[in-house]
């Protein structure tokens, strides 16, 4: 195989950290986007380079890349069939539309005995994102090739930590392809889902427990954003670091850290040292100004992440199920329930639903907290104290 790989996706990760892992790593990328605007400005320069900002702050220029626009199947499928890895970053919903290129290009690749497995490395921080592909590639193959498929594609989830700020419409004008970031580029992987080996790959962490990764990437980051978001919002701040900063908000999310911590110690087998290590690094991370996170993208679609799976209710019942009281996470999500941006739809009509029906009923439909369940009334509580402006 050539040392090509395809990424799936030339937004925000796919361009702002995987292709750089790529790029460290020597292959040559070829983007596989749907925007015709980013497919004519990577295949015209053929450079971008990516402004990674804090300490140690630095501008990397990733060479040796060029783009396909993702409905040239045929053209696609030629790239993957030589490919030496693969990766996904498009979202989950649009995972599906991946698949016909995808599927031909690995129909290509059984014709060739010589060819080792590939492995496709999928950035879209869903537990089932791996199964989503693979039925659909399975669905476009004759089942001749289904065998093939599953001895010879690893289908490889990632848990993707890197933050990348969303760039102003003034910003994306100005330069299409500028993207800012920071440092932090690890990028723990599936190791039980890698078919053959793994080609090394800067940045990549195949590991075993990975569904420990992932709860701790959801439980903790993903939960300590929505908290410093939702309080921040209603402290008025514009960015995460000036949430951090607060003294109310910091003591709060540390309740909260300190608890789904606990959880994950007891579940899955972290250190007390590796989980402090691992928040006093995310607590860095946060406070970087020059990131310029905001407190609106970190908040964005409070009904989202109200669901009983996701980050705030899915940290709770973890809690729970672990013997631990989630005190923390019944103020955070009191918070959630108070998100009121008039800029954001899913907390218009968050609100909408709360003036209509209640903050009890909203609460039980969302979240799945029925009101015999002790947690419901700590929410309301959080919820009343945070309203009367007792933060």
């Amino acid at each position: 195989m050539e040392r090509i790989a395809v990424q799936f996706g030339a937004g925000n990760i796919g361009r702002g950290f995987i292709a750089q892992l790529f790029h460290e790593s020597g292959y040559e990328v070829v983007f596989v986007e749907a925007v015709p605007a980013i497919v004519d400005e990577i295949n015209r320069r053929g450079r971008y380079v990516i402004h990674i900002v804090g300490n140690g702050e630095q501008d990397v220029e990733i060479t040796n890349i060029r783009a396909i626009h993702s409905e040239k199947v045929e053209q696609v499928a030629q790239e993957v069939a030589r490919a030496e890895i693969a990766c996904t970053a498009v979202g989950v919903n649009v995972l599906k539309q991946v698949a016909p290129s995808l599927a031909r290009g690995i129909a290509l690749r059984s014709q060739n005995p010589d060819a080792p497995p590939l492995n496709i490395l999928i950035c879209e921080n869903q537990l089932d994102a791996d199964q989503i592909l693979r039925n659909a590639v399975l669905e476009r193959l004759p089942a001749d090739l289904h065998g093939y498929v599953h001895s010879h594609v690893g289908f490889v989830l990632c848990v993707v930590s890197r933050m990348v700020p969303l760039m102003t419409p003034t910003e994306k004008r100005v330069d299409p392809l500028a993207i800012r970031v920071e440092a932090y580029k690890r990028l723990p992987v599936d190791a039980k889902a890698v078919k053959g080996e793994l080609p090394p790959i800067v940045g990549v962490e195949p590991v075993e427990n990975f569904v420990g990764h992932v709860e701790r990437k959801l439980f903790v980051h993903n939960a300590a954003h929505a908290i410093l978001g939702y309080l921040g919002w209603l402290k008025g701040y514009t960015y995460v670091h000036e949430a951090m900063v607060d003294e109310q908000i910091r003591s709060m999310l540390d309740e909260a850290m300190q608890e789904v911590s606990e959880a994950l110690i007891r579940k899955h087998g972290f250190t007390r040292e590796e989980m402090q290590e691992h928040l006093l690094d995310l607590y860095r991370r946060f406070e970087n100004t020059a990131l310029g996170d905001t407190i609106a993208r970190v908040a964005r679609d409070p009904e989202r992440k109200l669901r009983p799976d996701d980050r705030l209710v899915g940290a709770l019942r973890l809690l729970l199920d672990n013997g631990l009281e989630p005190k923390g996470f019944c103020m955070a999500i009191a918070a959630a329930l108070l998100y009121n941006n008039p800029e954001d739809v899913s907390a218009v009509a968050l609100q909408r639903r709360i003036e209509q029906e209640g903050v009890s009923t909203v609460l039980e439909k969302l979240t799945g907290i029925t009101p015999d369940m002790p947690m419901h009334q700590c929410i309301l509580s959080a919820y009343a104290q945070l309203k009367n402006r007792l933060l």
